[in-house]
């Protein structure tokens, strides 16, 4: 973790599984995590298919009469099944987990690479002339890091943290109708 505290851009290349715990250490840290970006024609299907309720398939329908390209990004698979954000990441943005004001922007933080491991170093070399872009990511993603932790001591009541996000995920889904029965 020190590494990490110490580093601007930390790498957090795809695993066995869409999220990585490195993924979140890296959050924590403080430092902007580095994906590779895939496209995929994944659409989230489990929402868009009847899995979700009627009116996340409405919601997906008004960003634009069809998925947003948000859901055609995978930071797991090149291959065309690849897990997308809103699949793989707790409460991401269009994943309607949350109301969509409490949503986490990942895009909003994350340093996206996409053509593969050969783009990474001209992407954060570009990316370091602009440090005002630098300090908004980073501003972004201590805004968030605080939901990937869990409070402890008396005062843990207090302040938001991973499980007050889950309560009112499950209060949103609960007063939302969902059935994720299957």
């Amino acid at each position: 973790m020190k590494t990490y505290s110490q580093s601007v851009f930390c790498p957090t290349l795809p695993g066995d599984s869409p999220p990585q715990k490195r993924f979140f250490d890296v959050i924590l840290a403080g430092c902007i995590p580095v994906v590779l970006a895939f496209n995929t024609t994944t659409k989230a299907t489990n929402r868009l298919n009847g899995g979700g309720s009627r009116n996340d398939r409405e919601r997906f329908e008004d960003l634009g009469k069809g998925v947003s390209k948000h859901n055609h990004i995978s930071w797991f698979s090149a291959d065309s099944n690849g897990y997308t954000v809103q699949d793989s990441y707790p409460w991401a943005k269009h994943s309607s987990t949350l109301p969509p004001d409490r949503e986490i922007d990942y895009e909003s933080f994350v340093v996206q690479i996409y053509g593969g491991v050969k783009n990474i170093k001209p992407t954060l070399e570009a990316l370091m002339e602009n440090q005002t872009e630098i300090q908004r990511r980073q501003l972004e993603l201590g805004k968030v890091a605080k939901y990937f932790t869990y409070g402890a001591g008396e005062d843990a009541h207090v302040y938001e943290d991973a499980f007050s996000m889950m309560l009112e995920s499950v209060i949103y889904s609960l007063n939302s109708g969902k059935d994720y029965s299957g």
